[in-house]
């Protein structure tokens, strides 16, 4: 039977699979011996733990907190109100119930410890004696202070890998949402040749693509965009620097890392020539770039330790005469932009079966640079490459 949603509900998750993460989650807590797991988040791009339980994120940094008690109902603390259904109504809630809500801002400062309280207050009505802080990077350092100083004798643990290593691996309706994130970037990538022409800015660039994203349900946009002229080296900037005026025969990359409904972040980036066909230069170049990504793509395997593909795909790099990669290329997506695992220094999360990863290729040489990227399901015989948009670089 179709579950029916309120016509308010976007593109909601479907009920049981929030309650198998639930499930899932509170198996963990059970081996763990946590009581509670708390998640705060302001923002909608790196706070996924909150979505993940609740299907419910933060916007336009308004705090929110949700919670999951080893019995009982999901909490959630709302930066709202009073009343307590300003935001979010609790008849939009997928899943839980509003424990408590208050204006708290970050910019008031007299307002730092409201959070911390009213989860304080659940904690000591339900008598909780170890916490888990999903995501202890993001909570906000007064948050966990005022927690800390006021249940004296409570173990407070970091219990981000616990979530990280259930909500890596992807659901079937997480594959279903993710490929829909794919198909709408492929199709909004088609349109990029009409809207890059000579005359036009970067920035109006992103926002005809954000236009496109959001006309074909998707969410969430980050759109990466580097531009020179024919032959020049150039870098990758966020919106704030998008300013500068493509001309006639500039070499232009565009990556969008993009949620589609449902939430769930996909990448896809590729390089056009503005105006004119390609020259045989950035077609020599692009064909190596096709190449490294088949390269890091084949070593993307289940099981395998991110510290020896960031190894291996560094000595690929340095036997081409590109230069080595010191940050992050690749690495998980779902309900965050970008989430565990990663490949780089310090991941010890595994790859496995039904991880969906964002595969970076950045090609720099005393010369040129040249980009590529598409987003892979890892499955046990290898990738599945989700995006159809051709590998080829773009004339406008």
């Amino acid at each position: 039977m179709t579950e029916v949603f309120h016509e308010r509900l976007k593109a909601p998750i479907p009920t049981k699979e929030l309650e198998r993460r639930s499930r899932e989650l509170r198996l963990a807590m059970k081996r763990k011996q946590i009581d509670v797991i708390v998640a705060q988040n302001i923002t909608q791009y790196v706070g996924g733990t909150n979505r993940w339980l609740t299907d419910t994120t933060a916007e336009n940094q308004y705090p929110q907190s949700s919670f999951i008690p080893l019995e009982g109902e999901i909490g959630y603390i709302a930066c709202s109100g009073p009343p307590l259904d300003l935001y979010p109504p609790s008849h939009l809630l997928r899943i839980g119930k509003p424990w408590d809500s208050n204006p708290y801002f970050s910019v008031f400062n007299y307002t730092w410890d409201w959070e911390g309280k009213m989860f304080v207050n659940w904690c000591q009505e339900n008598k909780a004696k170890k916490i888990g802080i999903a995501g202890m990077e993001i909570m906000m350092w007064n948050y966990y202070d005022y927690v800390k100083k006021n249940l004296p004798g409570v173990e407070i643990v970091d219990a981000s890998s616990i979530i990280d290593e259930i909500r890596s691996l992807k659901s079937e309706d997480e594959i279903v949402a993710i490929e829909r994130s794919a198909a709408i970037q492929d199709k909004v990538m088609g349109y990029i040749p009409a809207v890059a022409q000579p005359g036009v800015r970067e920035y109006e660039v992103r926002n005809k693509i954000m236009q496109l994203i959001t006309d074909h349900g998707g969410e969430e946009m980050v759109v990466m965009i580097g531009s020179a002229p024919r032959g020049e080296k150039f870098n990758l900037y966020p919106s704030f620097f998008q300013n500068r005026t493509l001309q006639q025969g500039d070499e232009l990359y565009v990556r969008l890392e993009c949620s589609g409904p449902g939430g769930m972040f996909t990448t896809v980036g590729r390089m056009f020539s503005i105006g004119c066909e390609p020259s045989d230069s950035l077609r020599k170049s692009w064909e190596e770039a096709i190449a490294a990504q088949e390269k890091l793509a084949g070593l993307l395997q289940v099981g395998t330790d991110p510290q020896v593909i960031f190894a291996q795909y560094n000595e690929y790099l340095a036997s081409k005469g590109y230069a080595q990669e010191e940050g992050i290329f690749a690495y998980g997506q779902g309900y965050d932009w970008i989430e565990r695992p990663s490949i780089q220094p310090g991941e010890t999360l595994k790859l496995a079966k039904d991880m969906c990863l964002a595969v970076n290729t950045n090609l720099v040489s005393t010369e040129r640079t040249v980009y590529a990227a598409d987003s892979y399901l890892l499955k046990p015989n290898g990738l599945q490459k989700l995006h159809k948009t051709p590998l080829t670089v773009f004339r406008t």
